[in-house]
């Protein structure tokens, strides 16, 4: 439950880092034996959330900036505006797209 906008192409890119996320912070929750211990899921969905938090924002935020500049509109207000957020903002949007979710713990006590 993303609410990008196409501009930045990141939903479905999103849904996926947090599957690995979520699987990362659940998977470091079992206990030697593969068990969950008691309170553990939630300590996990907790630490995802928090993870997740900041990063979902400002993709949300940047996709919103970036589809509302694109709008039309051709006052001379607006063209500053675009003309300032292509030159500037968005590289600082684009760089917003990558991002590293972590390695996924395996049984074998060595991540993947």
């Amino acid at each position: 439950m993303h609410p990008t906008t196409p501009e930045l192409g990141q939903g479905g890119c999103m849904a996926l880092e947090d599957a690995v996320v979520l699987g990362r912070h659940i998977g470091n929750s079992l206990d030697p034996n593969g068990k969950l211990r008691p309170g553990d899921i939630g300590r996990a969905l907790g630490k995802y959330a928090g993870e997740r938090r900041w990063r979902t924002a400002w993709i949300i935020a940047g996709s919103y900036l970036s589809g509302w500049v694109q709008q039309d509109g051709s006052g001379w207000w607006m063209k500053f505006l675009r003309d300032l957020f292509y030159k500037t903002i968005q590289t600082r949007v684009i760089s917003l797209v990558h991002y590293d979710c972590g390695r996924l713990p395996n049984r074998m006590g060595t991540s993947l």
